[in-house]
């Protein structure tokens, strides 16, 4: 199983990292859900640190999402994987959530 953390920014952002798999999701669940269900809403997560994302990681986003929903507001996710992603898109998920990719312009391969 991977490690991972979680750390909440001043902005109702939310930083998570390590690997969103099927090892680690039933974990990042339950501490989510808990800061979900605090004063503060989280408006965003930050996938900057997250290397490996697979289906279930892409489930766990979609509860959270549908949990922010009954909080009334849109979850946003941020610098989300490029695997993650291609994912979301080919099951038509990005359609029910807000993901932003990572900005690359940093890469050296052109």
């Amino acid at each position: 199983m991977s490690d991972f953390s979680i750390r909440t920014g001043n902005n109702g952002t939310v930083f998570l990292d390590g690997e969103m798999n099927f090892a680690t999701t039933p974990g990042l669940y339950l501490k989510l859900e808990n800061r979900f269900m605090g004063d503060k809403p989280i408006e965003n997560i930050d996938l900057s640190g997250v290397g490996l994302a697979d289906s279930a990681g892409l489930a766990l986003l979609l509860e959270l999402q549908a949990m922010a929903g009954r909080q009334g507001h849109r979850l946003c996710v941020i610098n989300t994987p490029d695997n993650l992603l291609r994912l979301a898109k080919l099951c038509e998920a990005d359609k029910l959530m807000e993901l932003t990719g990572r900005d690359h312009k940093g890469d050296e391969s052109t």
